[in-house]
């Protein structure tokens, strides 16, 4: 399929807002990587400003993220495994295919200004509150009695997050581990501490 001449100016000027910051990347930059000629004008057939082409960039972004949740969201609850594994996945992949857009929102928030909080919101403030839905849900099943889901939550995203932010930051993983391995141990780690509070089954 091909991709429009709009779909590829949102992609090239997100790589470069990112490889190259958001201020110091021109209409003509966004325009020559497109394979647009620069000073044709071309890009403003699509969008009216460099900012307006900003905006745009970010609400891809977000609108792909929040189709993965809905898919997310239809999915029948299960084990708490299942729930750990299901839901870190989808922040993980979220933060890992935002890269780009984290790297302008973290290098340059001033530029980003008020999308900085609604983008923040999709990608981590809801998966935190839907962790603590599910491991709130596990209480109330009776399969576990965990204290404060609130913030156990907010520890298990938090530790998740960090690696996808450090690399979008620095180009580097914690320790240099791949994400796979990374992810992995991050599920296991958090199925262990949750264990603790797992309730026996009665016979």
């Amino acid at each position: 399929m091909s991709v429009s001449g709009r779909d590829r100016l949102l992609a090239e000027a997100l790589k470069l807002f990112a490889a190259k910051g958001y201020a110091a990347t021109s209409v003509a930059d966004i325009q020559r990587a497109s394979g647009l000629a620069p000073g044709s004008g071309a890009l403003y057939k699509h969008f009216a400003s460099k900012r307006e082409l900003l905006e745009a960039a970010v609400a891809h972004r977000i609108g792909s993220i929040v189709a993965a949740r809905e898919q997310y969201d239809a999915g029948e609850p299960g084990s708490v495994e299942r729930a750990v594994r299901t839901a870190g996945q989808l922040i993980w992949s979220n933060l890992v295919e935002s890269e780009e857009v984290l790297k302008v929102m973290l290098r340059e928030p001033d530029e980003v200004g008020d999308l900085d909080e609604k983008t923040w919101q999709v990608i981590t403030d809801n998966a935190y509150q839907r962790f603590t839905d599910e491991l709130v849900a596990s209480n109330r099943s009776g399969r576990t009695s965990i204290p404060d889901p609130e913030a156990a939550a907010a520890v298990a995203i938090g530790s998740l997050s960090y690696a996808p932010t450090l690399q979008a930051l620095t180009g580097r993983m914690p320790g240099n581990i791949d994400g796979e391995r990374y992810f992995e141990a991050w599920v296991s780690q958090t199925l262990s501490v949750l264990a603790q509070y797992t309730n026996p089954r009665t016979p």
